[in-house]
């Protein structure tokens, strides 16, 4: 009996700790910590009943006081550990180890969450036990508003005046809201959670209009030589672009607050150069992307906003796998020029398949003109002026006396103040790096976005778009997050504990 006694006793007390641990830890009491602080209860009852005379009088033992000392340490230890465990909940820092960054937020989240105006309301719609994903991630969301956003999770079924209140009309749509504007979506993605908050925050925007009627890519096409790639990107920012015959429309349109130029194969009329200039002088924007060979016959109007366009070919080296490199005409650009269009973007490489460079006119340019180089080539590519191993295949090589000595300009930001208001151009020598074909490689997309926002005046919201990844994740229940935690970080060594009490007890006897 006594030492039946003595295992209860010991056993009782490793079970209270661990409940006492248990509550401490996770705040609140679960089944866990009340079983274990029951049949810790229990076996010191039925302990002190068997023995209560052989207890006292080992109690009174000088042992004991050893014995009541080495307690009162582990107790002291513990509630240590606890107060440890306390503060770094309290600051809590979270860090973010893959290689992809799949739990940080990417750059452009952060811009839009830092431009919100004032307090944003993101509510999932989800079924009891279907909401974890979106819990995680509307968490990150959060955690970077510091307080601006406010994350919400509800069940359809259950909150039947939400629902209606956001006009949710389906299962597992998050309804985000700001300044009286709501937008529902369903796609429970970074992406789409941050477009949805660029819809109802970013500032209005005029009618950004795609010249056509010349050869121009296509806004539509999916072909190659289309950008139906970035039109969905552009709609991910809230960005709208519509088609412009400006023969059909009898003009350039009162609302549009920029006209893109991408890649034309035909010149365009000398009225519809009149037009655009008549544009600029009232402060408009333009965007105008040309490829080599193609006379767009806007060098005039270019020319007045300090801008040459080269009649030549970019050729820079090129690297081949176990290969010396070779001259090539897939100029890959990582200098860029100081500018709010490129400062994101760093080092980072942009690639422009079959280019022609430009050149910065300090003479003969309208007044108030200034023209700051956003692209540079690398000291070694050269402007190929004779077009003859370009159209044979051949390899080109370099004539000092004709070619253009490297590095280049491959695109241009120009503003010019008009009255109370800025006339802005960006001129790049290239309009296969917005394409189909390209505009996914390298920062290609962010660099035509980025100067997009400046164009437009929106600024605030350039940035590095996300970069999709997709990591392989098992999905754990709720019940199985508990589960394994309970089992590794309580039961296992709460049993360990116990069994050594155990032997050692059955030793000493």
């Amino acid at each position: 009996m006594k030492g039946l006694s003595r295992v209860l006793i010991w056993e009782g007390l490793i079970l209270l700790v661990f409940g006492v641990l248990a509550y401490v830890f996770v705040g609140t009491l679960t089944l866990f910590a009340l079983v274990d602080g029951l049949l810790g209860v229990v076996s010191l009852a039925v302990g002190w009943a068997l023995d209560f005379g052989g207890i006292r009088e080992t109690v009174s033992r000088r042992s004991a006081k050893y014995g009541a000392n080495a307690l009162i340490y582990t107790v002291v230890f513990l509630g240590i550990l606890v107060f440890i465990n306390a503060f770094a909940s309290a600051h809590a820092k979270k860090f973010d180890l893959t290689k992809a960054g799949v739990n940080t937020l990417t750059d452009q989240t952060l811009t839009v969450i830092k431009n919100l105006p004032e307090k944003t309301e993101i509510v999932g719609f989800f079924k009891t036990g279907e909401s974890k994903p979106f819990e995680k991630l509307a968490e990150r969301y959060g955690d970077a508003s510091r307080g601006k956003i406010k994350v919400e999770v509800l069940d359809p079924d259950v909150s039947p005046g939400a629902v209606k209140k956001y006009a949710v009309h389906e299962p597992n749509s998050v309804a985000v809201s700001c300044q009286g504007r709501t937008n529902i979506t369903m796609d429970v993605t970074e992406q789409g959670i941050t477009t949805a908050l660029l819809k109802i925050s970013a500032p209005p925007q005029g009618a950004i209009y795609m010249l056509e009627g010349h050869g121009e890519l296509g806004l539509e096409s999916h072909e190659e030589r289309g950008m139906a790639a970035l039109k969905g990107g552009l709609e991910n920012e809230n960005i709208k672009i519509k088609p412009l015959l400006i023969r059909m429309a009898g003009g350039i349109p009162p609302d549009a607050s920029l006209i893109i130029i991408a890649g034309p194969t035909q010149p365009l009329s000398a009225e519809e150069v009149t037009q655009l200039g008549q544009y600029l002088d009232k402060g408009g924007r333009l965007m105008v992307l040309l490829d080599p060979f193609v006379n767009a016959g806007l060098d005039d109007l270019l020319a007045k906003y300090g801008v040459k366009v080269e009649n030549d070919v970019v050729v820079d080296m090129q690297l081949q796998l176990l290969a010396a490199p070779i001259p090539g005409y897939d100029p890959i650009v990582v200098n860029y020029g100081p500018h709010e269009i490129t400062k994101k973007i760093g080092e980072n490489p942009t690639i422009f398949h079959v280019a022609r460079s430009l050149k910065v006119l300090t003479e003969g340019r309208l007044a108030d003109v200034t023209v700051d180089p956003l692209l540079n080539t690398r000291e070694q590519s050269w402007g190929e002026t004779d077009f003859a191993a370009f159209n044979n295949n051949e390899t080109p090589k370099m004539d000092p006396g004709k070619d253009l000595k490297g590095p280049l300009v491959l695109g241009v930001a120009v503003e010019r103040k008009v009255g109370d208001k800025k006339a802005r151009l960006v001129v790049i020598g290239n309009a296969s790096f917005a394409d189909n074909r390209w505009v996914g490689e390298y920062f290609n997309a962010n660099l035509f976005l980025n100067s997009i926002n400046w164009l437009t005046g929106t600024e605030q919201y350039i940035s590095l778009r996300p970069h999709t990844f997709t990591p392989d994740v098992f999905q754990l229940t709720d019940k199985d997050r508990s589960l394994i935690f309970f089992a590794s970080v309580f039961l296992a060594p709460q049993i360990v504990v116990m069994l050594g009490i155990g032997v050692a007890l059955r030793r000493k006897r």
